[in-house]
Formats: structure tokens, C-alpha cells, sequence
């Protein structure tokens, strides 16, 4: 009987020992065991800190001074207008209000004013939807509640899924906050329609008044009037010539 227990003894310890083609079950298990200490991510479909179109408007900006006594010189412009579009890109970015560390025994991370925090999802943890932001593409993860608040834990990404870490960290100064920030700058386009209007003086013996009428997208049309003409029309635009002179031309926009 003691020698059948001793052979059955030794079977088992045989059948614990592993070749070198042995099969480990151990990270399976540590897989599923961190599967169910990590929380989904609702990860957004923009990340912050990527510029995007904001809006388009179209603007004229006229120099047209209707019912005045006005003076031009050779050369220069008695009328303009310009339509364009100007284009708006924005970028949503989340700063922290100031400068701060969260400390621990595990390590500090360093929070800082000036550098750039992208947010890319958010999760519901402990009843309470965090936004999920980190600097650059450091493991560090913030969790930043709907008020600015930084969880006095941080998290990891582990196979899409937020692990949240045991450790407790010490947030410095207490009054620390992540807020939204938005920078938007402008860009015009070339000039979509418009024209300007120029007084070139003279010609023929001082019996024509030559005008330059440019309208955008077109060349340049030169138009000429009678030195004796008091009333002139150019596209539209109703002129009164009071004095014209090879220098300059005195006039009124109507």
C-alpha cells in the first residue's frame, strides 16, 4: 500500500514540472483579470488640438464716398470695391489653469500651463462621466470631470479599455483645473467679385478724361468722356465732374 501512494506521489509532482514547450495559462489569466478591473471608453471622433473649419462669411468692404466734393490725383482710385471670403479654422484645446503636480508614492506627474493636453473620449467611472485627456502621447491619463476637476487617480489605456490605477495621488495647488479653450484664427481668400475705379488725367491735347475701370477677373477697360462732359457715367456709377486737369479731377459721386 505505502510503495502504490509512493508511485502515485510521484506522478504528480512528474506532472508539475514544464518542458521547454510548456504552455503557461498565467497571462490568460492576468488578461481576464484585467478585462474586469477596466472601464469602456467612449472615444470621440475629432480629437482635440486638430484645427478645423469653423465658419465661412463673405465680405465687402466698399470705398465709395457718395455726395461729397471730392479730389483725386492722377493715378490714384476715386471708387473700389472688394468681395472675398474670409474662413475661419479653430482648435479646441483643454489647458490647465495653472501649473501643478499630482504626487504619490508611485511617481509625480507633472502638470503643466504651457503644454499641449489632448482629449480624446470619455468614461463613466464611480456614477461620475470623466473626460479622458493626456499631454502628447504620454500613458498618463487625466481624468477631468465636467467642472475641471482632476481625479486624484490616473489611468492607463490597456487593449482600448480605461484601467484606472490604485494609487491615490496628491493634487498641488488644490485649486487646479483643466478648462476648454478655443483659439481661432482668420484667412481671406482671393478676392471673389469687385472693381476699382482710377483717374489716369488727360489725353488728346487735354480734350479726353481717361479712366481705368478694373473689375476683378477681367483686364482692364480704359473709358474716355469729353473734357466738355458734366455728368458721366461709369457701370453704373453716376459721376458729376466739377474741374478736370491732367494733375487731378474735382467731382461728386452720386
Amino acid at each position: 500500500m505505502k510503495k502504490t501512494a509512493l508511485i502515485f506521489a510521484l506522478a504528480l509532482l512528474s506532472g508539475c514540472t514544464y518542458s521547454e514547450n510548456s504552455i503557461n495559462f498565467l497571462p490568460i489569466r492576468n488578461k481576464v483579470f484585467t478585462f474586469w478591473q477596466t472601464d469602456g471608453i467612449f472615444y470621440y471622433d475629432n480629437n482635440l488640438n486638430e484645427e478645423f473649419l469653423s465658419e465661412s462669411a463673405t465680405v465687402t468692404e466698399d470705398k465709395i464716398q457718395k455726395g461729397q466734393v471730392l479730389i483725386t490725383h492722377a493715378g490714384d482710385v476715386m471708387a473700389s470695391s472688394k468681395t472675398y471670403r474670409t474662413d475661419y479654422y479653430s482648435v479646441e484645446t483643454i489647458k490647465p489653469t495653472k501649473n501643478g503636480v499630482m504626487d504619490s508614492a508611485y511617481s509625480p506627474v507633472y502638470i503643466k500651463k504651457n503644454s499641449k493636453y489632448n482629449a480624446f473620449g470619455e468614461v463613466k467611472y464611480d456614477g461620475e462621466t470623466y473626460m479622458l485627456v493626456r499631454e502628447g502621447k504620454r500613458n498618463d491619463i487625466l481624468l477631468v470631470n465636467g467642472e475641471g476637476e482632476i481625479y486624484n487617480h490616473i489611468g492607463r489605456i490597456v487593449d482600448g479599455r480605461l484601467a484606472v490605477l490604485s494609487a491615490e495621488f496628491y493634487i498641488t495647488p488644490a485649486d487646479l483645473r483643466m478648462v476648454p479653450v478655443v483659439d481661432t484664427r482668420s484667412e481671406n481668400s482671393e478676392n471673389v467679385s469687385g472693381f476699382t475705379l482710377i483717374y489716369d488725367g488727360l489725353e488728346n491735347d487735354g480734350d479726353e478724361m481717361v479712366f481705368t475701370y478694373q473689375e476683378e477677373g477681367y483686364d482692364p477697360e480704359s473709358i474716355r468722356f469729353s473734357i466738355c462732359d458734366e455728368h458721366i457715367e461709369i457701370h453704373g456709377l453716376k459721376i458729376d465732374v466739377f474741374n478736370a486737369s491732367e494733375e487731378k479731377l474735382e467731382y461728386m459721386i452720386q
